[in-house]
């Protein structure tokens, strides 16, 4: 998500709301004075996120700010000499640069002309102890690209990751067969009914294809190939539906809401319940994160460690993990950075490791979404900071966050409030999503905001037994307005 500027402080200020109570008393906020003129650091880069900083003050106190900017609200004192861990959020206001600071106790934003660097570089956790993984991600090999039978070894994932990779290598999959437990083969025909690949699912029970696993992969012919999503399970959005639609049973219209694009959708059924502009082609800033973790769920293992090129301290006014050349985290880890503070560089350290290049990666980003039957969405860069051509839809969005939900690795993650990443830092990372903790029944998706996309969210909620999502694109009032669209959807409408 770029969060440029007044976009970065109203999102984050949101997910300050998010952490809890007021940072402190109104004692604390009036005994912190002004601080003298000291020594002017802008020029220097930020100090680097998971780091420790230490309050330089002159003999005086730093007041941390309930958010950025000399307007922000005092919150407590940090005398001369206080340690404070870095969190990955800075944004310049009022010609000063703001750093995202956590105490242990509170977080909140001070100016970082008075922070100096600890000595001393933290000690690798243990995800950089652990030895690469012996296969890279994807399929290596020779896969058929105009038809017939290749063998492959698959760096782990889904079956849907394998169909989604050899879809991306020009090969519409007709069958997979790898060995079971007992050395005996055994197949998956895609799009063929459950009874058919039943010796399937019996041997592969949880869906997951462990890495260094060798595959036979079976492609169509060009005479017989037809398009991605031919070969998609019946439904909406790549997903059948388990239910009907819920019926309109209330008397109360659809709220009035800001958005230029509105969808809500039943989880079940994948019935667009509510919509406006739902279709149109806008910029969804970083929902697009939504697809990139759903390919890295299903094409890496989860244990593998990714060392990272990709330097977070070049990306300034751009929401952050905090990663910096030579790091290393598990994948695990990184989804964390990817989806809570939504970070752009763990977007691109993803991207080129499980795909080879930023390029690749967007092509198996668009595989995903014609695999999944969607219309409107081109995708042209890993995290949404995309020019002209990336667009989706909210209908679209939707049908991603529905898909991204029936992955147990995905809702865990976006349903996190906070998390501590530990590989060759310590990184603790908070989610932009306010929704998990002002509106009871939510367990999801993702925020975003550029200048071009607006304020963008995609929100999950269960009330009864019952999911619906809401995606707003272009909302000044997202929170508000996902909040009374959930509350119609679950109020006036029926599940049969």
């Amino acid at each position: 998500m770029s969060v440029p500027r007044f976009g970065l402080f109203a999102g984050l200020f949101l997910a300050l709301v998010l952490l809890g109570s007021a940072l402190t008393s109104d004692a604390a906020q009036a005994a912190a004075p002004e601080l003298p003129d000291v020594e002017n650091f802008a020029g220097r880069d930020p100090l680097v996120p998971g780091s420790t900083g230490i309050v330089r003050a002159e003999g005086d106190c730093l007041n941390l700010r309930e958010s950025p900017g000399l307007g922000g609200r005092p919150a407590t004192c940090l005398r001369e000499g206080t340690t404070v861990t870095i969190l990955p959020s800075v944004v310049t206001i009022d010609s000063l640069r703001w750093q995202m600071v956590n105490t242990g106790q509170l977080t909140g934003w001070v100016a970082d002309q008075y922070l100096q660097a600890h000595v001393g570089v933290p000690s690798a956790g243990p995800a950089c102890a652990a030895k690469p993984a012996a296969y890279k991600p994807g399929l290596t090999g020779f896969v058929p690209t105009n038809g017939g039978i290749g063998m492959v070894v698959w760096g782990g994932g889904t079956l849907s990751g394998v169909e989604n990779a050899a879809l991306s290598r020009g090969c519409t999959p007709k069958a997979v067969w790898t060995s079971r437990a007992d050395g005996e083969l055994v197949g998956y025909l895609y799009g063929a009914p459950d009874f058919v690949n039943s010796a399937w699912k019996t041997a592969m029970p949880d869906g997951w294809l462990s890495g260094g696993r060798v595959i036979l992969i079976v492609c169509e012919d060009a005479a017989g190939r037809t398009t991605a999503a031919s070969i998609t399970l019946p439904g909406p959005g790549g997903i059948p539906a388990k239910a009907p639609a819920p019926v309109f049973t209330g008397r109360a219209q659809a709220p009035t809401v800001t958005a230029k694009a509105v969808a809500v959708v039943d989880e079940a059924s994948g019935a667009l319940i509510y919509q406006k502009g739902a279709h149109d082609r806008l910029a969804p800033a970083s929902l697009t994160k939504i697809a990139t973790a759903i390919l890295a769920v299903e094409g890496i293992e989860p244990t593998s460690v990714v060392t990272t090129d990709v330097d977070s301290r070049t990306m300034v006014d751009s929401s952050v993990m905090g990663l910096i050349p030579g790091d290393c985290f598990a994948t695990s880890d990184l989804l964390y950075g990817l989806m809570l503070p939504s970070g752009n560089d763990v977007a691109l350290a993803l991207a080129r490791y499980q795909a080879g290049s930023d390029a690749a990666f967007v092509q198996g980003m668009n595989t995903l979404v014609k695999r999944l039957g969607l219309q409107n969405t081109t995708f042209t860069d890993p995290h949404g900071l995309g020019g002209e051509l990336h667009k989706s839809s909210a209908y679209d969005i939707a049908m991603l966050s529905r898909y991204g939900m029936s992955l147990p690795r995905f809702r865990d993650v976006v349903k996190t409030g906070s998390y501590t990443a530990k590989g060759a830092r310590a990184l603790t990372m908070y989610n932009t999503n306010s929704l998990l903790s002002s509106y009871p029944s939510a367990d999801g998706v993702k925020t975003g905001f550029t200048d071009d996309a607006g304020r963008t969210i995609s929100v999950s909620a269960v009330k009864n037994g019952r999911r619906v999502f809401v995606v707003l694109l272009n909302d000044l009032y997202r929170e508000a307005d996902s909040k009374a669209l959930l509350d119609w959807a679950f109020a006036n409408h029926t599940w049969p």
